[in-house]
């Protein structure tokens, strides 16, 4: 089973497993963690991103279970249902850090009631490979978390069980990952670090005391509105300084979110421009000097939507735009980021052409990604447009007559990937290969998935 690399490290931080130093963040030196069992060969690096870090890792079978009986002989971790443990027992309430696999049902129901101040879990992580539970009776077992009066950690994203009535007792909670209908209750949790939390039936708002949780790093909602800042603020304006990953849709107050979090180097935005608030936030970005990784998803609206020109984001790295409708120019601003890495447009430009001239250069561009332009025909390019560029991924671009023949040139190229374009691009990717290899680069890879459309 694999993992992402960012929540093991957030659990891990939740947990106070990572010792704080006077010079590093928490997250510097939990990520040096995971690098050096990497390193070790303790843990296996699965899935990539586009920056060559690590997305998802997982362990070999062998070494798990070793770990695993070993975690249990220490006291610190307990499998119900493992190789070693089959069944309920007194002992799991001292244990602290319980996992729980696909047969919970029978877990719960074991579990004695009313244990309230004798369990001393401190974490409790349901693991369910990427669905969610189908259990008997589901309305009732969930009640027993309630007694784990000591979790600082619930990941309980794959039961899809409603938490709210049980959160607001489990008031050390520091992490949390689950279903979450009435967010009101998370109002009592000061201890809060990171919430990851959705609803399924309607959109509903963060309770506002959520603007003085000084202690947040991380908030990941899914069908949820960050309150407005100035609804609650009296005498003088609330910031969370501490908060480094927020991902939310867009609310008519977005922008006066955003000045609220200046320390903020990851953000994610679903529904942009829901509210004709696309220039406001986009004047926004600019005063987080953090900020490192961008997504932005707009409305399917196709209403026209620029990049200023002084559009900036001094330390981004990433950005990902979908559904943004922008012109082909504004790629023009986008190459005036100094340390952007990562491109991909997803949908996000329109036009028939796109014309790269030689004073546009993406200087620290690795990874460029285009899909779904649909009426992209024309792309003309320099050599010099993009002079590190590593990978280059086209995709679902059926009226795009070639890539431009300058990537032969490109001599830091080692992937170019095609997939459902038309013929005359699959055929320039495979000229690319060609000249790419008569200036020596024979690493160079090349991955086409023809359109079925002309097969």
């Amino acid at each position: 089973m694999e993992i992402r690399v960012s929540k093991m490290m957030s659990s891990w931080i939740a947990e106070q497993f990572i010792k704080a130093t006077s010079d590093k963040r928490l997250e510097v030196v939990a990520e040096e963690y995971v690098q050096e069992l990497m390193d070790r060969s303790l843990i296996l690096g699965k899935t990539r991103k586009p920056n060559g870090r690590f997305k998802t890792c997982k362990i070999h079978d062998l070494l798990r279970q070793l770990c695993i009986r070993e975690a249990q002989i220490q006291n610190v971790v307990h499998f119900p249902y493992s190789d070693h443990v089959s069944t309920y027992s007194d002992d799991i309430n001292d244990r602290r850090r319980v996992m729980i696999p696909f047969l919970i049902e029978d877990y719960f129901c074991d579990h004695p009631s009313q244990m309230s101040g004798k369990i001393t879990t401190r974490s409790l992580i349901f693991m369910g490979a990427g669905r969610s539970y189908l259990v008997p009776e589901i309305n009732h077992w969930p009640d027993s978390i309630s007694d784990f009066k000591l979790l600082k950690v619930l990941d309980a994203r794959e039961i899809g069980y409603d938490f709210s009535h049980i959160i607001p007792q489990l008031v050390h909670l520091r992490y949390v990952d689950a279903r979450i209908q009435d967010p009101s209750s998370l109002a009592k949790l000061c201890n809060l670090q990171t919430i990851i939390i959705y609803s399924r039936i309607n959109i509903v708002q963060l309770p506002v005391e959520i603007w003085t949780m000084s202690e947040i790093k991380h908030v990941i909602i899914e069908q949820m509105d960050m309150p407005n800042p100035l609804s609650i603020e009296e005498q003088q304006p609330l910031f969370l300084n501490n908060l480094q990953t927020l991902a939310l849709d867009s609310s008519p107050f977005l922008a006066e979110i955003l000045k609220r979090t200046p320390n903020v180097d990851k953000l994610k935005i679903r529904a942009a421009n829901t509210h004709n608030e696309w220039s406001d936030f986009v004047d926004c970005l600019i005063n987080l000097q953090r900020l490192e990784k961008l997504s932005i998803t707009a409305t399917e609206d196709n209403s026209p939507r620029i990049l200023s020109s002084a559009f900036c984001a001094p330390n981004l790295k990433h950005l990902r735009l979908a559904e943004t409708s922008l012109p082909w120019e504004d790629m023009a601003v986008l190459a005036n980021l100094p340390n952007l890495e990562v491109l991909k447009a997803d949908h996000a430009f329109t036009g028939t052409d796109w014309d790269l001239n030689e004073d546009v250069v993406f200087q620290k561009l690795k990874y460029l990604r285009i899909k779904r332009a649909d009426d992209l025909e024309m792309w003309e390019a320099a050599s010099d447009s993009f002079p590190m560029l590593e990978q280059l991924v086209l995709q679902h671009l059926e009226e795009l007559e070639d890539i431009p023949q300058s990537f032969g040139e490109i001599m830091t190229l080692k992937l170019v990937q095609v997939k459902y374009c038309s013929p005359t691009v699959d055929d320039s990717a495979r000229n690319i290969l060609e000249d790419q290899q008569s200036w020596g680069n024979y690493e160079l890879q090349i991955i086409i998935v023809p359109s079925l459309q002309y097969m």
